[in-house]
């Protein structure tokens, strides 16, 4: 990465972290853009340049998320199984990280008591199970149709949100994904 790609980048994640951070505090309804660029020192058109909607300020790192989550299927070592490699993806997240746990939170929080932001989270999470589906697809063994596909990522999402609300989240999700790859026994 350049110099200007790397001064770009900080300040993309002091704008973001900076949003957050006031969101977090103030609440997301009561704090404008405007007020977000006078506190970052940059101007409005600048802020949108870096940011093309409100929302996009909370989740500044999806597509990384998104890229991260198609390459634990894709990038995964000879030998290793699609939801072995991606049990291992999640259960590295941040999420069941106990020492960030109440920031973790707390930001759940925010995004869940936020109409327009629970909204935005779930556009995600539907692109998200589109572009592994796609992924599961081109790296099966045995041939997916689409809707197999889309299940399987569906199932294979939710299992990990689910999973972040339980008493014990690592276990939670090494119980689903054991489902997922046993089959459910009554």
């Amino acid at each position: 990465m350049g110099l200007r790609e790397l001064k770009k980048a900080k300040t993309r994640k002091m704008i973001s972290d900076l949003a957050t951070r006031l969101f977090m505090e103030k609440g997301y309804d009561e704090v404008t853009t405007a007020e977000i660029a006078r506190l970052a020192e940059v101007s409005v058109p600048t802020l949108f340049k870096y940011f093309p909607t409100k929302e996009t300020l909370v989740f500044d790192e999806e597509a990384e998320r998104e890229a991260r989550l198609i390459a634990a299927v894709t990038d995964r070592k000879e030998g290793v199984s699609i939801l072995d490699a991606l049990l291992q993806h999640f259960s590295s997240y941040m999420a069941f990280d106990t020492y960030k746990k109440k920031e973790v939170d707390a930001f759940r929080k925010m995004v869940y008591s936020t109409p327009d932001l629970h909204a935005y989270a779930k556009q995600i999470w539907m692109r998200y199970e589109k572009s592994l589906a796609v992924a599961l697809q081109q790296e099966t063994k045995n041939k997916l149709e689409k809707a197999e596909a889309e299940a399987l990522a569906h199932f294979i999402l939710d299992a990990f949100h689910r999973s972040k609300n339980a008493d014990n989240p690592k276990a939670s999700l090494h119980t689903l994904f054991n489902m997922m790859k046993n089959g459910w026994k009554e």
